[in-house]
């Protein structure tokens, strides 16, 4: 962040009297140029959208998305580095809001530095390849997988969530067999269903993929394909947003790798919502 900085200080004489109060501002408050649009910079400045691209511009970069991305990647590996060296910040230096949002930034961060992307194109070619998909989650992670599964049944049309609390849960179980794919989330606390779950697709010949936090869970005994990502837990509430930003990355390879149907799949689906006037 420190070469950024100095690349702006020493670009200043060079900048016009509204590009100095973008300059002025990012000194003060790197964080929100880096998650406010340009139009919002100028607006907090007193100066025109316009101005604080040009001022991106004259820094080297293409437009202002491009310097963004820049800011918001060093800000990220810089609190990265502290917390790495446990270097502990000003007590006045941020707002509350602002530590809990910046460790946000980290677990994407950690994510980016973990994550293996070989690892990751295998899941999406099981996914792909499955005839059917089972997911499953229990507890706090049910939210997450009947968001996952939701997704891919548009997409593919090939999914089901398991809810442990019905009867079609056993159903499900019953019907498993080879070919089939069950993908699990797994975070704490860990539940004995999720794992009675994974024991019983094992059982029957299915492929098991786990999503879960630490290569010590229970759950990995039972993975044909595990990815790992933390769960940031502050104030005891954990936080899911590493999570979400895996799965969209699989939702986004799934995109490309079977874009034909995924985009047949959601054109049936188009037809009904208008069928029906669903969206205002």
């Amino acid at each position: 962040m420190q070469d950024l900085l100095r690349s702006v200080s020493d670009s200043y004489p060079e900048f016009s009297a509204g590009q100095k109060k973008v300059g002025d501002l990012f000194f003060k408050e790197p964080i929100f140029l880096a998650f406010s649009s340009a139009l919002e910079v100028g607006k907090r400045v007193n100066v025109s959208e316009s101005t604080v691209i040009r001022w991106t511009q004259k820094l080297g970069y293409k437009g202002y998305a491009d310097f963004q991305q820049v800011v918001q990647r060093k800000l990220a590996e810089e609190r990265l580095q502290k917390a790495e060296q446990n270097v502990p910040e000003p007590v006045a230096a941020q707002t509350f809001l602002e530590n809990l949002l910046d460790a946000e930034v980290l677990s994407i961060v950690k994510l980016k530095k973990s994550i293996n992307e070989e690892e990751l194109l295998q899941v999406v070619d099981k996914i792909s390849q499955a005839n059917r998909v089972y997911v499953a989650g229990d507890f706090f992670d049910y939210g997450i997988a009947h968001w996952f599964a939701n997704w891919l049944n548009l997409a593919l049309d090939h999914t089901e969530i398991m809810n442990p609390s019905t009867g079609e849960y056993y159903t499900q179980l019953s019907k498993m067999g080879e070919g089939d794919l069950v993908v699990a989330f797994v975070f704490p606390r860990y539940t004995r269903i999720v794992i009675d779950t994974l024991k019983n697709a094992k059982g029957h010949g299915a492929d098991v993929i786990v999503l879960t936090d630490t290569e010590n869970s229970p759950a990995l005994a039972y993975a044909d394909y595990a990815l790992t990502v933390s769960v940031n837990s502050t104030l005891s509430i954990d936080s899911y947003t590493s999570v979400h930003a895996l799965l969209t990355s699989i939702m986004r390879f799934v995109y490309v790798k079977e874009q034909a149907k995924v985009n047949g799949n959601w054109a049936k689906a188009e037809v009904v919502y208008k069928e029906r006037n669903l969206f205002i």
